[in-house]
């Protein structure tokens, strides 16, 4: 049975903290949750390094309020990738550039996926919208993404779509539909290449750990 969020959080810290460990040896091998299969990525590309968390990874949050951040370098961050990881305890979107430095972020839940640049709302999959943007990026450039707007997750994780809504005045928009309703998240950004990360805890699959570690 499906356990509340606010039933979750307390037990949170601890399954995400050896879930995260886990997840470390996984992200260095494209498979995820120990099944054998393969990052699903909107680029043919492998990536040029594995998106492994550094030390300076973020622990999750207790709440799912806003989170924002400056980011480092230029202005002429490229996106070139969007595409998803699993692990136990969490999903994680990644976004990839080329360019100079790390992007910015501003990253929050929203009642509706709506697109910037023409305020149009788009049908999103999942429970809840996490609107994602990143800053210090440029469009157009002859390397900018090509792949589609619509990138469906088929295990049904915490993620359940992704839509790239582009790039406009210096930031580019990505709208991430959560299955079970708004679940706290982490952002991040690692460098060689850019990449912003967003991570959000899969509440069912913390229930799950929670639940046998108390068998």
């Amino acid at each position: 049975m499906r356990r509340p969020l606010t039933a979750l959080l307390t037990s949170l810290a601890v399954v995400l903290l050896l879930a995260g460990c886990a997840a470390e040896s996984s992200y260095g091998t494209d498979s995820a949750r120990g099944t054998g299969e393969t990052t699903r990525s909107t680029n043919p590309s492998p990536p040029a390094t594995p998106d492994t968390a550094t030390p300076d990874t973020p622990a999750f949050p207790g709440s799912t309020e806003q989170q924002m951040s400056e980011g480092s370098g230029g202005s002429d961050l490229v996106l070139v990738d969007v595409r998803f990881r699993e692990a136990a305890g969490f999903d994680r979107v990644v976004l990839e550039f080329t360019g100079r430095g790390t992007p910015g972020w501003a990253v929050n839940y929203v009642d509706e996926a709506v697109l910037e640049r023409s305020s149009e709302v788009v049908a999103l999959g999942g429970d809840a919208v996490l609107d994602i943007y990143a800053s210090g990026t440029t469009w157009p450039a002859p390397d900018y993404y090509t792949g589609p707007r619509r990138v469906t997750a088929p295990s049904g994780g915490a993620v359940d779509e992704v839509y790239v809504a582009g790039t406009s005045e210096g930031t580019t928009q990505v709208l991430a539909g959560i299955n079970d309703g708004a679940a706290p998240f982490r952002v991040f950004a690692l460098a060689a290449p850019a990449r912003l990360v967003v991570d959000v805890v899969d509440v069912v699959d913390v229930a799950d750990a929670a639940n046998q570690d108390g068998d």
